[in-house]
């Protein structure tokens, strides 16, 4: 957990999730990583993190790697619609 997000010793638990890395987009600023979730009912999600926080994973994790991401999330309220961003604090490879 060197590389991760998480700076403080505070919080213990997290929200996580396992699945299969089905796509990675890297831009300048944000990167996102889309996880394949589900066995029967299989279904997609996706994980945003700052670009520069993404380059410690960027050599370990690939496409088609299960793995477990950490994250958080958040929303905001725009033109009377909610969005909700779930936001990697940490990619462990299983």
């Amino acid at each position: 957990m060197e590389d991760s997000v998480i700076k403080n010793e505070k919080q213990v638990f997290f929200n996580q999730i396992k699945g299969e890395i089905c796509e990675v987009n890297v831009e300048d600023k944000f990167c996102n990583v889309v996880l394949s979730l589900g066995h029967e009912n299989v279904r997609h999600a996706s994980f945003v993190t700052k670009t520069e926080l993404f380059n410690a994973y960027k050599d370990t994790v690939n496409l088609g790697d299960k793995v477990m991401i950490r994250f958080y999330i958040s929303s905001r309220k725009k033109h009377d619609r909610w969005y909700t961003t779930a936001s990697i604090l940490d990619i462990q490879k299983l």
